[in-house]
């Protein structure tokens, strides 16, 4: 029984994890990373053990990481102006003090407009190149945020694989 409620902590918070990395500012990796320890906790250490933990919490920080400078990194990957990139730091991380999905994303994109918009005033094609940069950083980190979650799954994969076989 308590083998059957591990396995559904581990799959369900994989799936709700793959979920929410398509919600922006959402961690999907850390709900991932949570399910993985509930089935570690469950199971004693004896599939998933705190070696693979880590490894499953550096994927997640990885993941975390990337939600975090995405919208920065993309719009200086289009020629944004420097201040819609410091903008979208600035409003990524005030983002991470509100606790709802989709605030970190916002705010970054909302900082890469105000400050795009002071630093740039002459020339608005560079503001409007880090805007959609901004924007196109969010998509890309939420793809990340998935690969994440896609490593905690493969981490229990891989782990119960080797619990199985005796490897």
């Amino acid at each position: 029984m308590i083998e059957a409620i591990a396995w559904g902590c581990g799959i369900g918070g994989i799936l709700l994890g793959l979920a929410a990395a398509a919600i922006p500012g959402f961690p999907g990796c850390a709900v991932a990373f949570l399910g993985l320890v509930a089935f570690a906790g469950l199971t004693d250490f004896a599939v998933v053990t705190r070696e693979a933990l880590v490894l499953a919490a550096l994927c997640c920080v990885v993941g975390g990481v990337a939600q975090l400078f995405g919208p920065a990194l993309g719009s200086r990957a289009l020629a944004g102006s420097a201040g819609a990139a410091t903008g979208a730091v600035i409003g990524a991380c005030l983002g991470l003090f509100i606790p709802v999905p989709g605030v970190g994303y916002g705010l970054a994109v909302a900082g890469a407009v105000a400050l795009g918009v002071v630093s740039a005033r002459k020339e608005v094609l560079a503001w409007m190149r880090g805007v959609v940069g901004a924007a196109g950083g969010c998509c890309i980190s939420a793809g990340i945020d998935a690969l994440a979650v896609l490593c905690c799954a493969a981490i229990l994969a891989l782990a119960d694989f080797a619990q199985v076989s005796g490897v």
